[in-house]
């Protein structure tokens, strides 16, 4: 159960594991860099399209503020001769009041800043004396003015535009001034239109110092009463994109563009949140889109990684049963199609060889005496069970050489082993095949003969006993040897018995004087 933990992992879990971790990254990384340039790109698109519209709005007021400059000062030329004629003045206010949709009132003003003229619709004006910021800064530089937006004692927003008149001359004689009401000019109808660009924009438009003129959320209204922005964050330029923080604290995404005429400028800001989490959605679209491809992938991943290691896999198996006969033919029959696989097969192949080889040896080794090659009793008593069992009738014969005790004195035991297997030949030379001939130890020998009878048991001993004797022994001369014979039936009695039997006449021949054959 340890090792099967242990080797829970095999080589195609492994494989399958390495893929698809190696897959899943290279998705991921994919995604990643497919999101990081995908958020970079639509970035750069909201802020480049945030200044598109930012300079559209900017022109569009630029164009605005154009015609009613060049309108103001067109009439202001005509005023310079006849600024001390107040129907001239009034007729002149009059007309540029009812003919231009643009200004909600017309002032004409002198040097010192008292109303002299004025449209009839303002006429209550006539002779007050103005205090305000643009009459301060049209009297100051006696050049055209163009006001920040300020609230009336009406509750209206109103920017004032002014041009300078002189006479003849071109002496300085006060200054044409009309008032253009924001909630009701062209111009903040194009603006509050821009807030269908984007439904999470915000429209702002600020002046040189960064207060917040313009919002399109609430309109036109009184210089810096919402708050300030950075305008430092927008640098030197004139037109562009950046990224700052709106009125809210929000990190936006910013296109701006300055007009000429007025010195505002107009941001388009929107979330910068807002695109990434657009992205994302997309992102999980484009999952969902190849999950299926993915799937596929994975599933011919899979079966790629079964088809690898199937051949790693059976060599695996076969190497559980190793000392099985047929795991040779076993793993000839292993597909084998790669290199790898293929030299682990042959390595296998000729490891198995080796291994039954050696174990053949090894069983020869344990089974046999060394001496004679003949089994030894361990090897006599593993075989002996199948001609039990499929033998009617056992012939046993056991035997010993007559005086060897006296021949190991004599000669020594060199001699004595060189006897030992001189007669372990003439034993092989005498037997039938299928016969087991056994080294008992020292120099006893028992045959075993299946099938035999007592005569044929018999003759076969007298025969050994007479070749033994007339041969001539290396160093000993000549040897002779005493056997003892038996039979028994393997169904009705004990392969111990018979043994016992044989031994009782191997003693009885001893006895009887040594170099015959008795049979019991």
């Amino acid at each position: 159960m340890d090792q099967q933990r242990r080797f829970a992992f095999n080589l195609k879990r492994l494989i399958l594991l390495l893929a698809l971790v190696s897959t899943v990254i290279t998705l991921l990384s994919s995604y990643l860099a497919i999101f990081q340039v995908e958020k970079k790109l639509l970035i750069e698109s909201s802020l480049r399209a945030s200044q598109s519209y930012a300079t559209r709005l900017s022109l569009t007021a630029d164009l605005f503020f154009n015609a009613a400059q060049k309108q103001v000062a067109y009439s202001a030329d005509l005023l310079g001769d006849e600024f001390d004629n107040i129907d001239a003045l009034t007729e002149e206010a009059d007309r540029l009041h009812v003919q231009s949709k643009r200004f909600s009132s017309v002032l004409v003003v002198d040097k010192t800043g008292v109303v002299r003229a004025a449209s009839r619709n303002s006429a209550d004006m006539v002779g007050i004396k103005l205090v305000s910021d643009a009459n301060t800064a049209a009297l100051s530089t006696h050049n055209p003015v163009l006001s920040s937006p300020f609230r009336t004692e009406q509750g209206n927003h109103i920017i004032v535009l002014s041009a300078p008149v002189r006479n003849a001359r071109g002496g300085y004689m006060g200054y044409l001034a009309t008032e253009i009401d924001l909630s009701k000019s062209s111009i903040v109808d194009s603006l509050i239109n821009a807030r269908n660009y984007r439904k999470d924009a915000y429209i702002y438009v600020i002046d040189h110092e960064g207060d917040v003129l313009y919002r399109a959320a609430s309109g036109w209204i009184e210089s810096a009463p919402e708050g300030r922005l950075n305008k430092a964050q927008l640098g030197d330029k004139t037109q562009g994109f950046v990224r700052m923080k709106n009125l809210q604290g929000e990190e936006s995404l910013v296109g701006f563009s300055t007009m000429d005429v007025a010195g505002w400028t107009v941001l388009v800001l929107h979330p910068a949140q807002a695109d990434v989490i657009l992205l994302y959605h997309v992102m999980i679209q484009v999952l969902l889109y190849t999950l299926p491809i993915v799937i596929l992938v994975f599933i011919g991943i899979w079966l790629l990684t079964r088809y690898i290691s199937r051949p790693l896999r059976q060599l695996a198996s076969r190497a559980d049963t190793m000392d099985s006969k047929d795991v040779s033919k076993e793993i000839e029959q292993v597909n084998a199609w790669y290199y790898e696989s293929s030299k682990l097969k042959t390595v296998m192949l000729q490891g198995i060889r080796l291994l039954h080889q050696r174990i053949e040896k090894l069983s020869t080794e344990a089974h046999t005496d060394p001496m004679t090659g003949l089994l030894n009793r361990r090897g006599f008593y593993e075989l002996v069970d199948k001609q039990l069992t499929e033998s009617a009738r056992i012939a046993v014969i056991t035997l010993d050489i007559d005086h060897f005790k006296k021949i190991n004195d004599t000669f020594g035991h060199d001699v004595g082993d060189v006897v030992i297997t001189q007669l372990a030949r003439l034993i092989l030379d005498s037997s039938r095949e299928g016969d087991l001939l056994c080294r008992m130890g020292g120099e006893e020998f028992l045959l075993l003969l299946p099938g035999a009878s007592v005569t044929q048991a018999i003759q076969l001993a007298e025969r050994l006993r007479r070749q033994v004797e007339s041969q001539h022994f290396d160093g000993a001369g000549n040897v002779t040897i005493s056997l003892g014979v038996t039979h028994f039936y393997p169904e009705r009695d004990n392969i111990d018995g018979a043994l016992k039997t044989a031994d009782k006449a191997l003693y009885q021949a001893k006895n009887e004087g040594r170099n015959r054959v008795k049979n019991l």
